[in-house]
C-alpha cells in the first residue's frame, strides 16, 4: 500500500503529525510518501519511516518553479491513498495533481477553509476545535497510542556537535525565545528572572535563538545560561534529544520535545490550550488567559509567573 501525506507547513503542526509515522507504519505495512514546503524539509530529513520526501518550493516561488513542482506531482505513479492533513486551498490544489484512488480529507464543518473538502473522495468528520492530536488521528484513521520519539532522526555529525556544545554535567534547559508570532513568546525579562530564580540550582540554561539574537544576548549576561550558535533544524533534533527538559511558548521546537518525549513545559497566550495542548508524563502546559481565542491583541502569555514555572521546572528534572 502507498500512502503520500501532504503537510507542508507549519512546523509545529509537521512535527504533530510525523508523531503518528510509527503507529501508521505498524498498522497499515505501508510505503509513506511527504509532501512538505521546502522551508521545512529538514525536521522530515532522517525519519525512519518516509520512504519518499518531496520538497516544494511554494513560499516565494516563480513560475518555472512552479511548473516543475506541477510536472513533478503529475508525473508520479498512482497512491492508494493521499491524505490531506493541511486542509488548505494550497494542499487540495497539490493534492488534486497527484494520481490517487483515494483522496482524503475533512468534511466541509471539520476544516478551515471549508470549499477545499469539494477537493476530497473521502471525508473525515470531526470538530475543526477538537484537539490536534485526535484530529490527527482521525484522519490517518489511528488511536492515540503512540511511539511518537521513533519517529525523529538526525545525522551523526550533529549529534557529536550538539554534544560538544553541550558539555558539562549540569542539567540542561533549553529555552526557546522564539515563536511565530509574538504573542506566543515569553518575554526576555521573565526568562531572566526564571534563570535568576534558579542561580543556586545545578541548570545551565541553553538559549536557542532563530532571528532575535539582541534578546537572546541580552538573556545570556545571566551567569547560568549559554548562548548557542545558529543551529540547523538536523541539529536541533539532536539537542533536542540531548538536553533534560525545553520550556518555551506554543511553537514547533517546544512540541519538538513532547515529540521526542523529552520534559516540556509549553506557555500558552493568545492560543487555547485545549485545542493545542500535548499531555505526557513530564510535559506541561502553563495558559496565561484560560479564554484564548487567537486575538492578535493578546499578550496574556506575559502574565505568567516565572515562579509557577520553576515549580514545574524542579518537577520534570526530578
Amino acid at each position: 500500500m502507498r500512502i503520500g501525506i501532504i503537510k507542508l507547513s507549519a512546523l509545529g503542526d509537521i512535527i504533530v503529525a510525523m508523531s503518528f509515522l510509527p503507529a501508521l507504519k505498524e498498522k497499515f505495512h505501508c510505503q509513506i510518501d511527504w509532501f512538505v514546503d521546502t522551508r521545512f524539509e529538514g525536521i522530515l530529513q532522517n525519519c525512519p519511516y518516509i520512504s519518499n520526501l518531496y520538497s516544494l518550493p511554494l513560499k516565494g516561488a516563480n513560475w518555472q518553479s512552479l511548473k516543475e513542482s506541477i510536472a513533478l506531482l503529475r508525473g508520479l505513479e498512482r497512491y492508494d491513498l493521499i491524505i490531506d492533513m493541511q486542509g488548505l486551498l494550497k494542499s487540495g490544489i497539490l493534492g488534486k495533481m497527484i494520481k490517487s484512488k483515494v483522496f482524503r480529507g475533512f468534511d466541509f464543518f471539520s476544516i478551515k477553509e471549508r470549499w477545499v473538502s469539494l477537493f476530497y473522495n473521502q471525508k473525515v468528520s470531526i470538530a475543526y476545535e477538537e484537539n490536534i492530536l485526535k484530529r490527527n488521528a482521525k484522519i490517518l484513521d489511528l488511536d492515540l497510542v503512540l511511539q511518537r520519539n521513533q519517529a525523529f532522526g538526525y545525522t551523526f555529525q550533529a549529534q557529536e556537535r550538539m554534544a560538544k556544545l553541550l558539555g558539562g554535567e549540569n542539567k540542561k534547559v533549553l529555552l526557546v525565545l522564539e515563536a511565530s508570532k509574538r504573542q506566543k513568546m515569553y518575554p526576555i525579562n521573565a526568562y531572566a528572572k526564571l534563570c535568576e530564580l534558579c542561580k543556586e540550582e545545578a541548570i545551565t540554561f541553553f538559549i536557542l535563538w532563530h532571528s532575535h539574537f539582541k534578546e537572546a544576548q541580552e538573556l545570556s549576561w545571566q551567569k547560568n545560561t549559554k548562548l548557542l550558535p545558529k543551529l540547523s533544524l538536523d541539529e536541533i533534533k539532536a539537542l533536542i534529544n540531548q538536553v533534560d527538559l525545553v520550556i518555551g511558548g506554543d511553537t514547533g521546537i517546544t512540541h519538538l520535545a513532547w515529540a521526542m518525549q523529552k520534559p516540556s513545559i509549553t506557555l500558552y497566550g493568545n492560543t487555547p490550550l485545549k485545542r493545542f495542548e500535548l499531555k505526557g508524563e513530564k510535559n506541561f502546559s502553563i495558559s496565561g488567559n484560560p479564554y484564548a481565542n487567537y486575538d492578535k491583541r493578546d499578550f496574556s502569555i506575559q502574565r505568567i509567573d516565572p515562579k509557577q514555572i520553576m515549580q514545574l521546572l524542579k518537577e520534570a528534572l526530578r
